[in-house]
């Protein structure tokens, strides 16, 4: 298991494909943000109007002073909207799927079974670095609209309570992406096809929550106070708050977290040890 572990740890530092969506990821959040800020400088006047698109009809002005969207942007609203609006799901998904699938298409997982590994041992890791590398792709991205956010308003806009928000908001987030990630792990080791294992990952992503509230209509319409959104690992990214958040909300954050994690888990393991390779 060490070995393979050490393996896997080698074909993440040299892996391509995770570096891609990383950087893609990062390019997304510093354009955003600086488009942001070019939009605000118009509306002060500081830049020609019309600049990259940005056109101000009447720049608004609250006592002489003219305003800009900056004001109105909050920073862990950001974080919230990168990380639980699905952008970071996206690129996690993308990563997962190219980094479970890959392994088959290009003969690794036969290779590595065909010379005696235990098919345990080498679904386990295979597994356990899917959920690593979400970790670190979450933790990076919410690190770059942090720091980006904090570059382009100016460290006076973080309040007294935005570190703690913003560490318990990322903390909850990346315990859910590590169930979200094994979750897409399942899928690949069950399809064993990119196309397929993507397409699923995306419909997973962006109708997964609406499913779940339809069937949060049909348990009440039968007057069952049960809620799968409750526990649906998609819908928790999508509804974390990312201020106030109460102890309900932990628990089921947890609780959701540890059953989709032993669900794929398990599901991935018997699926990988009962199909050909």
């Amino acid at each position: 298991m060490y070995n393979l572990m050490s393996s896997e740890l080698y074909k993440w530092r040299k892996s391509r494909a995770f570096y891609v969506c990383l950087l893609s990821a990062l390019v997304c959040i510093v354009l955003v943000w600086l488009s942001f800020w070019v939009e605000d400088q118009v509306e002060r006047g500081n830049i020609e109007n019309g600049t990259m698109g940005f056109a101000v009809m009447e720049p608004d002005a609250e006592g002489g002073e003219a305003t800009g969207i900056l004001d109105d942007l909050d920073i862990m609203l950001m974080i919230q909207t990168f990380v639980g609006g699905g952008f970071s799901t996206l690129f996690i998904a993308l990563f997962v799927c190219v980094w479970v699938v890959g392994e088959y298409t290009n003969g690794a997982v036969k290779n590595t079974v065909g010379k005696g590994c235990s098919r345990l041992h080498v679904f386990m890791a295979k597994y356990i670095s899917s959920v690593v590398s979400a970790l670190a792709l979450n933790l990076v991205i919410i690190l770059a609209v942090v720091l980006t956010g904090a570059a382009v308003t100016g460290p006076a806009r973080i309040g007294e309570t935005f570190w703690l928000d913003c560490l318990v908001y990322a903390g909850l987030q990346l315990m859910l992406g590590l169930a979200y990630a094994g979750v897409i792990a399942m899928v690949g080791e069950f399809t064993r096809s990119m196309a397929v294992s993507i397409g699923i990952s995306i419909l997973l992503a962006a109708l997964s929550p609406a499913l779940a509230s339809a069937a949060d209509l049909i348990f009440k319409a039968v007057h069952s106070d049960f809620r799968v959104s409750d526990y649906w690992i998609v819908s928790l990214i999508e509804h974390c708050p990312y201020e106030g958040i109460d102890m309900d909300f932990a628990g089921r954050a947890v609780c959701a977290t540890a059953m989709w994690m032993i669900v794929s888990l398990s599901a991935g393991l018997v699926h990988f040890r009962n199909a050909d390779v």
